[in-house]
């Protein structure tokens, strides 16, 4: 049986290790500041839905519990013509072409009616963080064919108050810290900067200090196997001293 300090230091292990497995996935944060590297500047990604947020700004996400969380992974995607993570939790924003005040953000969601009939492929995302996609239409007048520029919404962007980090959900999600309200706006409104298009975050685990510290735990943790062994040997050859 595993003591208190055998369980305690596999634990180290493991939260290391997983700290190196979410290293490619995108706005991710590693669980320990100590192998946390500064920003780095996003890659570029094929999908017009794939965005990186603002240095120190997050998105909104609403899981299918309706609990809403904040990160900044933003290779985002269509679920049943909802604007989603890649973790299938909707991104929020403010729906039509203009926030209104007091508005509270909410699922971006493609019209049923064009997104059945296939018009809705192109849909992308803009560095003002506006959600749309380009319609074929006719004029009635005319009869001659353009195409229109829809807007099914904004994107939302949240902020916390400076020097305040948000309580770690997992490796791309947290949550708003207790006691502290996050400041919503959208992306080019003076208060937040402009999405960086065709993009993928890269995360903020410094690989080579992450691999350090995995290697220095599995060291800790053998040299408590080697203690316990040896403390073991002594207690066996007290007992044979005694028999």
């Amino acid at each position: 049986m595993l003591n208190p300090a055998s369980l305690d230091a596999l634990a180290r292990i493991a939260a290391r290790a997983n700290d190196l497995l979410s290293a490619y996935t995108p706005g991710s944060a590693p669980s320990h500041s100590d192998v946390m590297a500064a920003a780095r500047q996003p890659e570029f990604a094929s999908s017009p839905l794939s965005v990186v947020a603002p240095d120190g700004s997050y998105f909104v996400s609403q899981g299918r519990d309706g609990r809403r969380s904040f990160t900044r992974a933003g290779d985002l995607q269509i679920r049943d013509g909802v604007l989603a993570g890649s973790d299938g939790a909707s991104i929020l924003g403010y729906a039509g072409s203009a926030r209104t005040a007091g508005a509270v953000p909410q699922p971006l969601r493609l019209p049923d009616a064009d997104r059945l009939l296939g018009r809705t492929a192109d849909a992308r995302v803009e560095s003002d963080g506006t959600f749309v996609y380009t319609r074929p239409a006719i004029d009635p007048r005319t009869g001659e064919r353009r195409n229109e520029r829809v807007v099914v919404g904004t994107i939302a962007l949240a902020r916390f108050p400076a020097g305040t980090q948000g309580a770690r959900i997992d490796a791309t999600h947290v949550d708003v810290p207790v006691g502290v309200t996050a400041h919503l706006g959208t992306p080019c409104d003076g208060s937040f900067a402009g999405l960086a298009t065709y993009s993928r975050d890269r995360g903020t685990l410094d690989i080579e200090a992450g691999l350090q510290k995995l290697q220095e735990a599995y060291l800790a943790f053998g040299a408590l196997r080697a203690a316990t062994s040896a403390h073991g040997n002594v207690e066996k050859s007290a007992m044979d001293l005694v028999k």
